[in-house]
């Protein structure tokens, strides 16, 4: 069965609130693109116009949208299309977590959705 998760400000689940980092696109870019390869994620694109990068696991769709705030301040959201037979949004989840415990192993973490509206 096929499950959405998103990220966004508004989340009510703290891990899917938007994480913000204290550092800018290119390093956050970079250091998402090496967690997709040791994940043996497939990069499909990386579009820095939008500042979106696609990539495939079996079974999961991922999309990121990485946004630089201000020149030490960068935010990271997934849109996942996730499709297994039984715990789609669990291995969504647990997609999610494991970048946000990577990027937070490197990067100092400045809050989480910091700029509602």
């Amino acid at each position: 069965m096929a499950a959405i998760v998103e990220t966004s400000e508004r989340a009510t689940l703290e891990l899917l609130q938007t994480h913000y980092y204290k550092t800018s696109y290119e390093k956050l870019k970079e250091s998402y693109l090496d967690i997709l390869r040791k994940l043996n994620a497939r990069i499909i694109s990386i579009d820095d116009t939008y500042l979106e990068i696609f990539a495939e696991t079996p079974h999961m769709a991922i999309q990121a949208k990485i946004i630089e705030q201000t020149p030490v301040e960068t935010s990271i959201d997934f849109y996942i299309s996730s499709e297994f037979l039984f715990g789609s949004k669990k291995k969504a989840y647990q997609f999610i977590q494991t970048v946000y415990d990577a990027l937070g192993k490197t990067y100092e973490l400045k809050g989480l959705a910091l700029h509602i509206k």
